[in-house]
């Protein structure tokens, strides 16, 4: 999973809470795996329409664009 813009591998979401508290994390085999200072009790649901941000360059969209190609 790459941004499509960049090719990035680090994307982020927002908090639905608190819009200024974001969580990174990239696509591993299939699996999200978030960064390692985020505890497993703040894990966010990433589902296909949540917002999610490239963490390098302007890109953002659904979720399920990135994984349209089964990345």
């Amino acid at each position: 999973m790459k941004c499509p813009v960049c090719g990035c591998i680090k994307f982020y979401v927002k908090d639905p809470a608190d819009e200024y508290e974001t969580y990174e994390f990239e696509r591993r085999n299939g699996v999200i795996c978030f960064d390692s200072d985020v505890s497993d009790s703040e894990i966010p649901e990433i589902g296909k329409e949540t917002e999610t941000y490239c963490n390098r360059c302007a890109w953002h969209d659904k979720f399920k664009i990135l994984t349209k190609k089964g990345d």
